[in-house]
């Protein structure tokens, strides 16, 4: 299963759709849509399986169900965009200019960035800005369950828009700094902001970490959840 899931992986990151012929039982189908659906990336491998002779062959119903949550998946995702990127427009009037990390800047590199969900998206601001840009999320509609005493103590607060599917977190660090694993860390990042370079996201400027210091985040964000948990694609 792991193979047919990396092959059907390696056609979608090229808009490609797989060539199956063999034989593919409906257990083999749920499991490989299971997986599909664990690595946030189902939408991408059923674009990239549904037209070959094995699904052609393939129970219908299955089909049928995953093609239904594909839709759904996908339409939520380009609506958690909309208010994201209306957020950062909100926040850039205000005069804040937060660095976009992960999340819709790596989706870029897909063919399709809608069909690679996001669990949420992170924003770096500096700790001097982070009180003003917390200020300014309140005023667009965001809300958080963060107290007075996690506001001025923790590296990330979590927000939601009510009414959406929107999830952001603001960092005033990259890293919790008390830990000892990672919080050093940090240092590697601290003029960040000052390194940020435009993007272009559907039709609008937006600001991320430069591909040096995002490529090099990512790696050390990947270590941190290998010590907890491990990591998936």
């Amino acid at each position: 299963m792991d193979t047919l899931f990396l092959d059907a992986m390696r056609c979608a990151l090229k808009n490609q759709q797989v060539t199956w012929q063999q034989e593919i039982t409906t257990a083999q189908w749920e499991q490989l849509f299971e997986l599909s659906r664990t690595q946030r990336v189902l939408p991408m491998i059923y674009n990239a399986v549904f037209s070959c002779p094995s699904a052609r062959r393939a129970d219908k119903a299955v089909f049928a169900a995953v093609r239904k949550q594909v839709f759904q998946q996908i339409l939520i995702q380009v609506q958690k965009d909309q208010e994201f990127l209306q957020l950062y427009r909100f926040l850039e009037q205000e005069g804040l200019r937060p660095a976009i990390v992960k999340g819709m800047v790596c989706r870029t590199l897909y063919p399709n960035p809608e069909y690679r969900g996001s669990g949420d998206e992170d924003l770096l601001i500096g700790p001097t800005d982070f009180d003003r840009c917390h200020r300014t999320m309140l005023d667009f509609g965001m809300t958080t369950t963060a107290s007075e005493e996690n506001l001025t103590a923790d590296y990330e607060i979590p927000y939601r828009k009510p009414g959406t599917a929107l999830y952001v977190e603001l960092h005033r660090y990259l890293f919790p700094p008390e830990s000892d694993a990672y919080g050093d860390m940090n240092r590697f990042f601290e003029n960040a902001g000052e390194r940020a370079v435009a993007l272009q996201i559907q039709g609008r400027t937006v600001y991320t970490m430069c591909p040096t210091d995002h490529l090099f985040y990512l790696l050390c964000h990947a270590f941190k959840h290998f010590l907890h948990s491990g990591f998936g694609i």
